[in-house]
């Protein structure tokens, strides 16, 4: 799946990072496909989930995915289908794995579902479409807990689709890894051991995940104020929570530090996300990363109104990536809230 040019592209990139560049000689070699920002839960950390209404929802239409993928079949080893919606409301997500992660591109693909509505169709083709990992979002093991997060869904229905799953993996003698993603909250946290034997039972591995504050607010709110705001869901486990209750602060541990940031001078934290990951929405609109919620006035560009390269070194990519290299820079943009307010800094994982 990886060759002799991915292998050269990491090392533009690894290159134009270390020297300190604003304008990268390699591509990106991750890239996020939100096949819709449309969900039927009403996830409360969650903007599509509260109704934001600061953003446009759609749908990716295939036709121009395929030429989007096109593009990055060249340079990109994952492509995520997942951001800001359920992937499995969109009636061709099935074909857009394939058209990934099969010839002629074969991409390593991985994404995310609630499970709270499947068709048998899906399951089958999630199975057989060469897909590398489906993680099930499923945060808690009564219904009681599952729901204080996950707004409208239902667990029983949720369960008896990871066992369709599952059995369908085996009837088709297929690769793809599925996963248990269990996102700590204060209310389930002490359902974590019971949902690890669980997954055990169903013999498939399970992520214990910690949870971002708030998926929009984690970004653009100094986090002592997302705290104050959102602070009633953390878990009271420190292992489990990112966040320094004390001093109202994230926790930079040296896992995180080592995963997600290089050192450029002693002291100073560097996210490498703009010079080796992109982000595309379904109408289109490019961002550095998935962690920011897809507000037009945040956007780098279009990729379907402009060639990428041309965004990609692009002035807000450029001034994005000065931000974070400190330098000189008068255009701002969403990295600099996100760099102003201590990172993102991607959730902790447990895997059991």
């Amino acid at each position: 799946m990886f060759n002799l040019r991915h292998k050269i592209n990491r090392l533009k990139i690894k290159l134009s990072y270390n020297l300190g560049l604003s304008k990268v000689f390699g591509m990106p070699t991750s890239i996020v496909v939100d096949p819709t920002n449309h969900c039927q839960l009403e996830c409360p950390l969650c903007p599509t989930g509260r109704g934001d209404t600061s953003v446009a929802y759609g749908l990716f239409k295939l036709d121009k995915y395929k030429k989007v993928m096109d593009v990055f079949s060249k340079w990109a080893q994952t492509v995520l289908f997942f951001a800001w919606g359920e992937p499995l409301l969109n009636k061709s997500f099935i074909e857009m794995i394939r058209y990934a992660s099969q010839s002629p591109h074969k991409i390593r693909s991985i994404t995310n579902v609630n499970l709270n509505n499947i068709t048998d169709e899906q399951v089958k083709g999630l199975m057989t479409s060469n897909l590398d990992q489906v993680n099930a979002s499923i945060d808690g093991v009564t219904q009681e807990v599952y729901e204080k997060y996950r707004v409208g869904g239902n667990l029983e229905v949720v369960f008896n689709n990871l066992k369709k799953l599952i059995a369908a993996k085996k009837l088709y003698k297929s690769n793809t890894k599925i996963t248990w993603a269990f996102i700590v909250n204060k209310h389930n946290e002490h359902q974590i051991e019971t949902a690890k034997k669980m997954a055990r039972d169903f013999g498939i591995p399970i992520n214990i995940d910690s949870l971002r504050i708030d998926l929009k607010e984690d970004c653009i709110t100094p986090t002592n104020e997302a705290i104050d705001t959102y602070g009633e869901w953390l878990p009271d486990n420190p292992k489990y929570n990112n966040y320094n209750m004390d001093t109202k602060t994230r926790k930079r541990t040296l896992e995180m530090s080592q995963r997600n940031t290089t050192l450029i001078n002693p002291g100073q934290e560097f996210c490498k996300r703009p010079w080796r990951d992109t982000m595309i929405n379904w109408n289109g609109d490019v961002f550095p990363c998935s962690a920011i919620h897809t507000e037009e006035k945040d956007r780098f560009g279009n990729i379907f109104e402009q060639d990428f390269s041309e965004i990609w070194n692009g002035e807000k990519y450029v001034a994005a990536r000065k931000e974070l290299l400190g330098q000189p820079n008068d255009l701002e943009t969403i990295c600099r809230t996100c760099k102003k307010n201590g990172y993102y800094t991607m959730q902790e994982s447990f895997q059991e």
